[in-house]
């Protein structure tokens, strides 16, 4: 993908120098009160009109103008040797081989090769050869090398430095982001000094701040929090296997991963009976807080869905479980951990909620469902 955008960016610009070349080395154009065009040469500057530069322009369809000082109008194209300053509106699109400082927008597309500083939109895709600042909003697409302030578009943004504010509705892509970096599905940055927000999965390579998908964080390492069902931290990342039994299931596996500030936990649980059985799976999040070298303390939240009397019930059984645990470091990779747990059990049928709670269990609510308190304990090996 970034290799499709440079493609893009590079066919633009050659474009740009080839369209110009005969004036690359002139001196700065004259400037003109205002010129009227058809389509260049049919106008008031007539075939010089790619040397001068004009106050004030107005392209009935496509002009081909040296620069502009304060304002421009083209019903089709407008085409720029030079900077252009002030205001540029265009029916389909701006090509500028120079800065822009302003306000500049085009129906379809903006393209230049120098930098823009101001407010810069089109239906389709902002193209910046240079630096942008302020303001960048786009219907598909905005590339640019640099980019400092409010970017925006439909589907994606790619810039090698982002400062600021980065937003696409699919997908964001930069070398380093200061500031936010918010998609509506990937975020892909090598280093990232603020916010990353997707809503299904974020790439960083150095991550600074707070990491947050809808499914998925991948970073090499990172200085805050990654916030995700998965989150996996090449470096410096937590994760762990954890067997362990309690009052409600006998037997539970667990998987946690994430960082020891803010990690998840992926949890299957079975009971053994005579005749029925329960087992549950399970989803939850905890922090761990360092007591001493190789001793911690986990505050975590879990919820489980019981599946009772049968390998697949789809009755609504779901419990609520806080827990402490205290983490004994005994090996390097083999701990002890035990600790007391607060159930909340809500129950749509009352034999599966006597079954599920321990004897004594506490009622809390009988009517539509019924729900079940109790205090507990589990213990376990955690690896």
């Amino acid at each position: 993908m970034k290799k499709f955008f440079i493609l893009i960016v590079s066919f633009a610009v050659i474009a740009l120098k080839v369209s110009f070349a005969q004036n690359d080395n002139t001196d700065t154009p004259p400037a003109s009160p205002i010129q009227i065009t058809f389509v260049t040469p049919l106008g008031t500057n007539g075939a010089h009109a790619p040397g001068i530069s004009n106050v004030v322009s107005l392209n009935i369809l496509v002009g081909v103008n040296g620069g502009v000082e304060q304002f421009e109008l083209g019903g089709l194209l407008n085409i720029n040797n030079g900077d252009v300053t002030g205001a540029q509106i265009s029916g389909f699109g701006n090509i500028v081989n120079g800065a822009v400082n302003g306000f500049q927008m085009g129906g379809f597309a903006n393209i230049n090769s120098g930098a823009v500083n101001g407010f810069q939109a089109a239906g389709f895709i902002n193209i910046v050869d240079d630096n942008a600042e302020d303001f960048q909003v786009a219907g598909f697409a905005n590339i640019t090398k640099d980019y400092s302030g409010f970017q925006v578009s439909g589907f994606g943004n790619y810039t090698e430095e982002s400062d600021g504010f980065q937003g696409g509705g699919f997908m964001n892509i930069a070398t380093k982001v200061t500031g936010a970096q918010i998609a509506g599905f990937m975020n892909v940055a090598e280093e990232t000094d603020g916010i990353q927000a997707a809503g299904f999965m974020n790439i960083a390579d150095r991550m600074k701040g707070v990491q947050i998908a809808g499914f998925l964080n991948i970073c090499d390492t990172i200085d805050g929090i990654p916030i995700a069902p998965i989150s996996i931290v090449k470096k410096g990342g937590y994760r762990k296997f954890e067997f362990w039994g309690n009052e409600t299931f006998f037997m539970n596996t667990s998987f946690r991963i994430g960082v020891p500030v803010f990690y998840t936990i992926f949890t299957l649980g079975y009971k053994p009976g005579y005749s029925e059985f329960n087992w549950g799976y399970g989803f939850g999040a905890g922090t761990s807080f360092a007591i001493g070298t190789d001793h911690s303390v986990d505050l975590e939240a879990h919820v489980y869905h019981i599946n009772s009397r049968s390998w697949r019930n789809w009755d609504y059984n779901q419990l609520n479980q806080l827990r402490i645990n205290f983490n004994y470091q005994i090996a390097e990779h083999f701990s002890i951990v035990a600790g007391p747990t607060f159930n909340l059990l809500i129950s749509e049928n009352l034999n599966d909620a006597n079954k599920i709670s321990p004897a004594w269990a506490f009622d809390i609510l009988e009517r539509k469902n019924i729900l079940k308190g109790w205090f507990g304990f589990n213990f376990g090996f955690r690896f």
